[in-house]
């Protein structure tokens, strides 16, 4: 029988993403904030202490209140997607809770330090992906498994 509420396992992987981010950043403010960047393989992967005032890959720096906008504006989005979704099976609950517990930690970095702590910095040669974190990661697998979910067909909707 389908289930309209999550089930514990997205309140618990919440816990664990929000755990392991905020640990991650933690020790990055600690290890690389004096020393900016480690390099672990050069010309592709450091490590670099970031404050990322913006948003998702450090759009709209510095734009408190658009920032504050959009982020209100993907939660009503959120809260009107998952009015119909099926929580019994592992999925949506598992990659439900990878999304929140990013959002959320993401939000405790911006609501306690007024920015983002970001260290995960990959690149080819010069050319640089926007530094991110833990909770961007989790973010971002959790959205791209919703897409290929929705274009494959497959979503995890309840029908009646």
């Amino acid at each position: 029988m389908p289930t309209r509420w999550p089930r514990p396992s997205f309140y618990i992987a919440i816990l664990l993403v929000i755990a392991l981010d905020q640990l991650t950043k933690m020790w990055a403010t600690s290890a690389l904030r004096p020393l900016g960047t480690l390099t672990l393989a050069p010309g592709l992967f450091n490590l670099t202490y970031v404050r990322n005032t913006g948003i998702a890959f450090g759009m709209f720096a510095g734009q408190g209140l658009l920032v504050a906008l959009f982020v209100a504006a993907l939660a009503l989005a959120a809260l009107f997607y998952t009015r119909g979704l099926n929580w019994t099976g592992w999925e949506p609950n598992l990659v439900g809770g990878c999304l929140c517990g990013g959002a959320l930690g993401n939000l405790l970095d911006r609501s306690r330090l007024g920015y983002v702590v970001d260290f995960f910095d990959v690149h080819i040669g010069t050319h640089h992906w926007p530094v991110f974190n833990v909770a961007d990661s989790l973010i971002c697998l959790a959205v791209g498994w919703i897409v290929i979910r929705q274009l494959t067909g497959t979503p995890t909707k309840i029908t009646s």
